[in-house]
Parts: structure tokens; C-alpha cells; sequence
């Protein structure tokens, strides 16, 4: 999501934003809504973003919406359902992060385990925890940008090589201090997960969350058990699509290697509480403390919207993209599942925009009284990152290191246009004194939701626009 945001405009993030207090729940999933998500879904296959995709709504515990739209097999002119499964990509993370978290509630392993006491021949990984790994705070090398490390991930690959490769390289930064995805991390906690339960992490999977929530079409890659009428996945652009090259599954493992439906994982969002004791769902959803633009818990990006908790995992691999977003606070789930990946083309779709599109439809921001002088910053703030006009002196030391020159210099945030509106729609004060003033802010062609921190003393500690 972070990737995506910056390539639509900018996207910075600086303190850490408040959680909401859960308000009673006064909404309802209605007719119009329904039709409303419709037409976004058929929009989208008519506009040719996408060859199908699926859109999942929970309200409440009970699956409110599963439609499916265009083609899971172009050739075959065979349909998408709810029902038909999509490799996921990275929204596989939380099933390990759920496996570890289980596997610590019987006492078997510790999330402050050091990594080399189950994985000990990943002697780079002196210092680093399990925890560290989940939270993406490990240090590991990205191996990707490694000249050294095999790089096609259609050929398959032994673990052992790219730990063998691991090992002659250095830490990015020391462990627990910065966040970097990177799919090592879970490819470790795969592992890990292995070795602590001492079978296959596939079985593992099944045994302690797929089949517990009657997740029947949920599998790992390279299982027996996946349909042969799955998603196609492909690669293009709208037009152009052609079939993608499927990645081997030992790239995927534990990182990216779930393959489920719409049906399946809106009974994972229903069931998770029911696998998890309380505090280990509250250390899922809890960000780990380091600075910089991301907020990374267990298996999941630990966001806000309109003010509320915004927990969510999206995912991409050759063919298929995917999002799944919680709302706990409101009791609301957004699964979307497209076959078609970005990496050849911006034009496709995103399914993190899909989901924050139905987020509006299911809960629509209400307007809030919010000073007209923080109207006014917040304007002013639009305007100067489009102009690339940087006063470093409304910022805080922190935020101004992270939003750099290069940074802003990057983003293509005038593309979007001047703003035709800017609606306050939340402000949150949080413990360390600063405030979250939320709004949605309208451009010639698009709407976002924008937020801007500010502190004590009014200089600015975070800036962020998002789908």
C-alpha cells in the first residue's frame, strides 16, 4: 500500500496516530450499498483493469456481500465467483504470524526467541527474535537486490541457498530498529514454524486454523488440494493481458503462498478471534516501536481511517493481487482478489484502492468540526508538496529528516490537480499530546483520505494520503 501510494502522489507518515475508542455500531448493510459495489466491480472489469476480480464484505460476524466479476479463465470464458481461488500473495503473512502466535500460546517456542535457536545455520541472524521477523524489524538482507542470489523465481529454489546466501552479506540496520518488508522474514518464520511443531507448515496451517474455521478451499502452493479451475493469473496491461509464468512455490512459502477465496478468507477475518487468545490478538494488531513511515504489527499494517482502526495485509506475486482489511472497531472486513498483477502496468488495478473504495461505500466519513486555521494548514500542505516547496521550520526534527528532498522530489503528487474540496472528517488526540486531523479531499479525478499530525505546538509530525 505504501508503494502504491507513493507512485499516485505521496504518501508520508510520520508519528504514531491515536486508536480510537469503538463507538456502538449503528450501521447496517443495505441494497444500495450492495448495488453501489456492484458497479465498482463491473466498472472495473468494463474499463479492463482487470480480467476478474472478487470483493468480500463482513459485517458483524456474517458474510454481508461476495460477488465475483469477469473471468477467472479468459480463454474458457470460464466466471469469477465467490468461490473461486486466488493465490494471494503477502496477505499470506498473517496465517504465519497466526501459526507462531498459536505455537507460543502452548508454550512450544517464544516470539523472543532468538532466530538461530531454531534456524542456526542463519548466523546473520545473531540478535534477531522471532518477533523482529513478524514485525518486519529483523535487518535480514533483501536478497532480491543481491547480485549473488538466484532471481528467478520460476525456477525453484532451496531455502538453504538463500540462507547460504544471506550469511555473506551484512545486517541492514540492527535488529528491532527499522522496518523493511522483506520476504526473508517470513520465509524464516515458515521455517521456524516447521521446526517448532515438527511437521510440514502446510499441514501445520491446516490443521490449527484452515480446518478449525472450515477454510475447505484454503491451501498452500504446490498442495494437492488447490482447484484446477483456480484464477488464472495475468501479466499486462489493460488489452494486453497474456497468461503470467507462475512462481515456483518455494519462493512463496511462508511469505506468499496461500491460495483461498473470497468465502475462506472472510471466514478467517470472522474466525481469527476464536483461534487466538486476547492478548495474542492485541499483540497481532499492535505496531512495533520504530520510527519511520511504517506502523507494522504481527502479519499486518497497523493503519487508521476516519479516525478508527484500519488493520490491513495486501499482496502481489505473478498474476494476482490481493487486500484484506479489518475495521475491528466497527466489525467490518474488505477482502478483494483480482488475477492480474501491476508489475507490467499502473493502469491495472489496485485491489488496496477497491477496498478503500467499499470502506467508503459500507462506512461513509461524516463530516467533523475541525478550526478553519487547521483547514487552512492543511491546504497549504497540499499545495506546497505538489509545488515541492518544503518550509522545514512548520516541521518536527523527525518528520523533517524522513521527508527529505529526494523523497518529495520523487513524487508526481501535481499529476493529481488542484483539490475541488478538503472535508474534515476526524481529528484524534493521542497520549504524547499530538493531534490527527483527518479529511477527504476531492481531486479533478480521484479522492483520497489525507491526514496531517501536529504537535503540541503546532508543527507538523506526519503528513499521509491514501485511497
Amino acid at each position: 500500500m505504501f508503494v502504491h501510494g507513493l507512485a499516485l502522489g505521496v504518501l508520508l507518515l510520520g508519528a504514531t496516530a491515536p486508536v480510537a475508542t469503538p463507538a456502538p455500531l449503528t450501521h447496517t448493510f443495505t441494497a444500495t450499498m450492495e448495488h453501489r459495489i456492484d458497479d465498482l466491480g463491473a466498472r472495473i472489469v468494463r474499463d479492463g483493469r482487470s480480467p476478474g476480480l472478487a470483493i468480500g464484505v463482513v459485517e458483524d460476524g456474517r458474510i454481508v456481500y461476495a460477488h465475483g466479476f469477469g473471468y477467472g479463465d479468459r480463454s474458457a470464458h470460464r466466471p469469477i465467483d465467490p468461490g473461486t481461488e486466488f493465490y494471494i500473495g503477502q496477505t499470506s503473512r498473517p496465517f504465519t504470524a497466526a501459526a507462531l502466535l498459536l505455537l507460543a500460546q502452548s508454550g512450544t517456542l517464544k516470539l523472543d526467541d532468538q532466530v538461530t535457536k531454531w534456524v542456526p545455520k542463519l548466523t546473520i541472524a545473531r540478535g534477531v527474535t522471532i518477533r523482529d521477523l513478524l514485525n518486519e524489524t529483523s535487518g535480514l538482507p533483501e536478497l532480491s537486490s543481491t547480485p549473488h542470489a538466484p532471481h528467478d523465481r520460476t525456477h525453484t529454489i532451496k531455502l538453504s541457498e538463500l540462507i547460504a546466501v544471506a550469511n555473506t552479506l551484512k545486517p541492514t540496520a540492527p535488529p528491532g530498529t527499522r522496518y523493511e518488508s522483506n520476504p526473508l522474514n517470513y520465509m524464516i518464520a515458515g521455517l521456524i514454524v516447521e521446526r517448532a511443531s515438527k511437521i510440514p507448515l502446510s499441514d501445520y496451517l491446516q490443521q490449527h486454523i484452515f480446518i478449525p474455521l472450515v477454510m475447505n478451499q484454503t491451501f498452500l502452493a504446490g498442495d494437492t488440494g488447490i482447484s484446477p479451475k483456480h484464477a488464472v493469473g495475468y501479466t499486462g496491461a489493460p488489452g494486453h493481458y497474456r497468461r503470467a509464468r507462475t512462481w515456483d512455490p518455494a519462493w512463496l512459502y511462508g511469505d506468499a503462498s496461500v491460495a483461498s477465496t473470497v468465502y475462506d478468507l472472510a471466514k478467517w477475518d470472522i474466525g481469527l478471534p476464536l483461534l487466538l487468545r486476547v492478548d495474542a490478538e492485541r499483540e497481532m494488531f499492535t505496531a512495533a516501536n520504530v520510527p519511520g513511515p511504517n506502523r507494522y504489527g504481527l502479519g499486518w499494517v497497523i493503519d487508521q481511517r476516519d479516525g478508527k482502526r484500519y488493520i490491513w495485509q495486501d499482496g502481489e506475486i505473478a498474476g494476482f493481487h490481493a487486500m484484506n482489511a479489518l475495521l475491528p472497531d466497527d466489525h467490518i472486513a474488505v477482502i478483494v482478489c483480482a488475477n492480474t498483477d501491476s508489475f507490467a502496468s499502473g493502469r491495472v488495478v489496485a485491489p488496496e484502492e477497491v477496498a478503500a473504495r467499499v470502506v467508503d461505500i459500507v462506512l461513509p466519513p461524516q463530516r467533523a468540526h475541525v478550526d478553519n486555521a487547521i483547514v487552512s494548514k492543511a491546504r497549504e500542505w497540499l499545495q506546497r508538496i505538489a509545488d515541492k516547496h518544503i518550509d522545514r521550520t512548520q516541521l518536527t526534527p523527525a518528520f523533517s529528516a524522513y521527508l527529505t528532498d529526494s523523497l518529495v522530489a520523487r513524487s508526481d503528487f501535481a499529476a493529481l490537480g488542484h483539490p475541488t474540496s478538503l472535508v474534515p472528517i476526524s481529528s484524534r488526540s493521542g497520549q504524547n499530546g499530538d493531534t490527527v486531523y483527518e479529511f477527504l479531499v476531492t481531486f479533478p479525478h480521484a479522492r483520497y483520505h489525507y491526514r496531517i499530525t501536529l504537535t503540541r505546538d503546532g508543527k507538523i509530525d506526519g503528513l499521509v494520503l491514501t485511497p
